[in-house]
């Protein structure tokens, strides 16, 4: 019996179908294996570049440390080579599918932006470097005969910019790059690789910063007028100590001249010089704006060089260009080499301005007010001595900028855009990359000198380098083991604000972007913690008290927020003698 027509087309339908369906699973499995295939070559590129790219990018760095233009050439190239062999095994049209497949693209992405990062670095940054023959643009520029030139860093003024434009934007690539669900064998190379460039990018930052500024700064088109403010460590304020004395500098084509000079207590206005914000009023009080020695109870150094500016255009009626900041720590480094000094019975080196000026001229003088001039006198002096050019100030200027010591603030809105993106801008609320760990001295007296500070912050990393949460524990000691009434009343306090010889002060915790404050003890008991908010970042507040001899530990819990975190920047108060700073790490899978 003939079967029906209808039945006959459904089964030519049917095996058209299955024709269909074979040729199309046998292209699709073709296919598969073909970008199967192409993974695995470029997976063996991969294992055959990372190594060297690693290597090399590792020696490029530790190059521009060290300033060998000679090592940083040699480098390039190997590194342009593994570079260019890992994007080209990070890129292709498998690649494309790759990104945009669920999970495969958390482990494609990084390695895709990782190999264009390295590749970019390396042709339009390390190769444009190397090519100058020298690294000097790098270094701070010397004096010559009490000057410096402000052209001195033109020849190289558009390479580093060149060079910090290309590092900027990788940077910025790379920080954008999500990996909370990248595997650690992939996460952990890639947060590496955003470390380097962090640190290459900043020296790159801070010559291109240099070669820009140094023409009108340094008064090339017209003489500039500067405030030098000298911090006292003895009695602490969050970027060092308060303002006790004040120096006018000009600065007219490279060569700087001393003007007045005032000590902070004589330019106080009781009716205030205004400007502050509602956070500042309301964290600091209104005193940021009545004593120049209390503008810096915030760690914002910009916001505490216009306050200065303020006071000074109140005391003496005059308007400058920006101010610089320096302690007698900073002021030390930056006289090596030069011969002693005779300064009212003292003999000054670069080895005891420190302790002279912070703690040893309050015996000598019994009046506070002979205490101030002095050291007014004394910062004037020696930083005359300093601008000569017979010591070895760049070298201890680099020092201080490292650590905390010297900062600069400029009016002119342009020239302060670019200076914040270096160190020696002192501004921190805005970094949100930074954890900062600071002191502000309510005891009224000097006897912060003999307060001992040292910090130990243990990050708690996820396996793939990124940071879960940290440990910081501050530990105070009160090393003064005399009799209290042999000490001075400027340092003792003299039972005005505190019993004589207490250390009272604020401690202020600003942890990173997106990581926040758990827990805090005191010496591991639960401490109280006041919370606040100041221009959108997180601090805690805790209030110590020591008595001579007497030590105190508070430790901090912090915990992340946000997924894939560097470890951040570490700033603290600098105090009269090197705080003691420990860093430690720990892996951890919880919250990771």
């Amino acid at each position: 019996m003939a079967r029906p027509r209808h039945a006959r087309v459904d089964d030519a339908r049917r095996g058209t179908r299955r024709t269909l369906t074979f040729w199309v699973v046998l292209v699709l499995g073709i296919g598969l294996v073909l970008i199967a295939a192409a993974f695995v070559v470029d997976g063996i590129r991969l294992l055959g570049s990372k190594d060297a790219l690693t290597q090399h990018a590792a020696a490029a760095k530790t190059a521009l440390l060290d300033r060998d233009a000679t090592a940083l050439s040699a480098e390039v190239v190997e590194l342009e080579t593994a570079a260019q062999t890992f994007a080209g095994a990070t890129s292709g049209p498998h690649w494309w599918i790759a990104a945009h497949l669920p999970w495969v693209k958390d482990q494609a992405v990084p390695l895709m932006a990782a190999g264009e990062a390295v590749d970019a670095v390396a042709r339009e940054a390390l190769a444009p470097l190397a090519g100058l023959g020298s690294l000097d643009a790098l270094e701070a520029p010397a004096f010559e005969d009490g000057r410096i030139d402000p052209d001195t860093l033109e020849p190289y003024r558009e390479t580093l910019a060149q060079a910090a434009k290309a590092l900027d934007a990788q940077q910025t690539t790379l920080a954008d790059v999500d990996i909370a669900g990248t595997i650690d064998a992939v996460a952990g190379p890639f947060v590496e690789l955003r470390e380097q460039l962090e640190t290459v990018g900043g020296i790159v930052q801070g010559g291109h910063v240099a070669a820009e500024l140094l023409p009108t700064m340094l008064g090339g088109d017209e003489p500039r007028t500067y405030l030098v403010m000298v911090q006292n460590n003895a009695e602490p304020r969050t970027t060092g100590g308060i303002p006790g004395a004040v120096i006018e500098v000009t600065v007219e084509d490279g060569r700087m001249t001393q003007g007045r000079y005032a000590s902070a207590s004589s330019m106080v206005v009781p009716d205030g010089v205004g400007g502050l914000t509602d956070d500042e009023l309301r964290i600091f009080s209104e005193r940021m704006e009545i004593y120049p020695h209390d503008v810096n109870f915030t760690p914002e150094y910009p916001r505490s060089a216009e306050l200065m500016t303020r006071f000074w255009a109140a005391e003496f009626d005059e308007v400058v260009d920006g101010v610089l900041s320096v302690d007698p720590v900073a002021l030390g480094w930056m006289l090596e080499g030069a011969s002693p000094t005779e300064l009212a019975g003292f003999t000054i080196t670069s080895d005891n301005l420190a302790d002279v000026m912070l703690n040893q001229a309050y015996f000598a003088f019994e009046d506070p007010a002979e205490q101030d001039a002095f050291f007014a006198r004394a910062s004037a002096e020696l930083f005359g001595r300093i601008v000569s050019g017979e010591t070895n100030v760049l070298g201890g200027v680099e020092r201080a900028i490292e650590a905390g010591r010297f900062m600069i603030w400029s009016a002119d809105g342009g020239e302060q855009e670019l200076l914040a993106t270096t160190p020696a801008a002192g501004a921190f609320l805005e970094r949100d990359d930074a954890l900062g760990v600071f002191l502000n001295d309510g005891s009224g007296s000097k006897i912060g000198y003999y307060v001992d500070t040292t910090t130990t912050v243990t990050n708690h990393l996820c396996t793939d380098g990124s940071l879960a949460g940290q440990t910081i524990a501050v530990a105070l000691t009160h090393t003064y083991d005399g009799d209290v009434a042999d000490l001075p009343e400027y340092i003792s306090g003299g039972d005005v604000y505190v019993p004589a010889g207490e250390f009272h002060a604020n401690l202020l915790v600003y942890p990173r972007g997106g990581t926040g404050v758990t827990k805090v003890t005191e010496d591991g008991a639960q401490a109280g913690l006041n919370p606040e908010q100041q221009e959108g970042r997180t601090v805690g507040t805790v209030r110590v008290v020591l008595e001579p001899g007497q030590s105190v530990t508070y430790t901090f819990e912090i915990a992340a927020s946000q997924a894939g975190l560097l470890p951040p920047v570490y700033v603290d108060t600098p105090g009269p003698k090197p705080n003691v700073y420990e860093a430690a790490t720990d892996r951890v899978a919880e919250g990771c």
